[in-house]
């Protein structure tokens, strides 16, 4: 039994290698690439959609949450990445319309299969499905997590903890930066807050080999315990190890979020009758079969993004360049 609480949600071990999407026969290499698929998609978004940081974490531990109760094969990855980017945005008070959020996942489907750059009709058929199909799966998430969605990031513990420490400035960038990254794990789902935070803290200060205190040992006074810290450096470790994730196609809803409306309207199209080659009607010169072209599998941005606007500096494993967002209500 997953417990649940107005500021917790947290599953041991064996609750995570018995997940709804091991049940249907996915395995750990698929559910984790997944969900940093997943995660991906929720941080590149919210840049474009221009939402605060606090936006994109908040959508990226509703995320996982939800795959904690329901299976990769049931609810398509980027329906969910996009539902909770915009229930995200609601709860951090920067909303923004199910509309702009079609619009920038339409956007970053087509750029990524390679597909021409064209808008989103807003009087299609498909783009009124998209719009219940957002509203439908954000009903599902909301009913997943009792209507209880409060989250506690790590990123609020970090600055005291290395005030209490007296570190020097530059490490507070540092386990930022890896606090972000932790989003894309799941130690949200396993850990308090308060371990995550002790957790990146020590990495930073090992990377900038700056000595902590171990007599008595600091992470006491910061209700953490060693193994936590220890396992949270190892997630991360893990994280780096991994190539970027790309798409995989496990759900059972084989149709795809967003269509270029080329694609649509080829798919749309009935299938030519085959006649016989004896047919009068032929002509073997000019009738030749067309198929509909096919989207390829997608490609994880990998952006990362900062919590904070600070010019420090950055983790040397992000994929791209630090960029800071300021924080915007529409």
């Amino acid at each position: 039994m997953i417990y649940t609480a107005i500021d917790n949600f947290y599953l041991t071990d064996e609750q995570l290698k018995n997940s709804p999407s091991r049940k249907d026969g996915i395995d750990e290499a698929t559910e984790t690439t997944l969900r940093i698929y997943g995660c991906d998609l929720i941080q590149e978004s919210g840049i474009l959609l221009k939402l605060p940081q606090a936006v994109m974490a908040t959508g990226q531990v509703l995320f996982h949450r939800f795959y904690c109760k329901k299976s990769f094969t049931r609810f398509h990855v980027k329906k969910v990445a996009a539902s909770c980017v915009w229930l995200a945005s609601k709860l951090e008070e920067s909303p923004r319309k199910a509309r702009q959020v079609l619009i920038v996942f339409h956007r970053m489907e087509c750029r990524r299969e390679n597909l021409p750059i064209e808008h989103l009709d807003l009087v299609s058929k498909k783009y009124a499905e998209l719009k219940i199909e957002l509203s439908r799966t954000e009903r599902h998430i909301l009913k997943e997590m009792g209507f209880i969605c409060h989250v506690e990031h790590p990123h609020k513990f970090i600055s005291n903890y290395l005030a209490t420490l007296g570190t020097p400035p530059a490490l507070r960038q540092e386990a930022w930066n890896l606090a972000n990254d932790s989003l894309r794990t799941t130690l949200c789902v396993r850990f308090k807050s308060e371990v995550v935070a002790c957790g990146v803290v020590y990495a930073a200060a090992r990377r900038f080999q700056v000595p902590l205190p171990e007599n008595p040992p600091w992470w006491k006074a910061f209700d953490a315990d060693k193994d936590g810290i220890d396992e949270v450096c190892r997630v991360l470790a893990h994280l780096y190890s991994l190539p970027k994730a790309e798409y995989i196609p496990v759900c059972k809803d084989g149709d795809s979020f967003t269509f270029s409306m080329k694609s649509l309207d080829s798919q749309s199209k009935p299938p030519s009758k085959e006649v016989p080659p004896s047919s009068p009607l032929v002509n073997t010169d000019s009738n030749a079969a067309k198929t509909a072209p096919l989207s390829g599998n997608l490609e994880s941005g990998g952006s990362k993004g900062e919590l904070v606007d600070s010019n420090g500096k950055e983790s040397r494993k992000s994929d791209d360049e630090s960029i800071n967002v300021p924080a915007e209500v529409g």
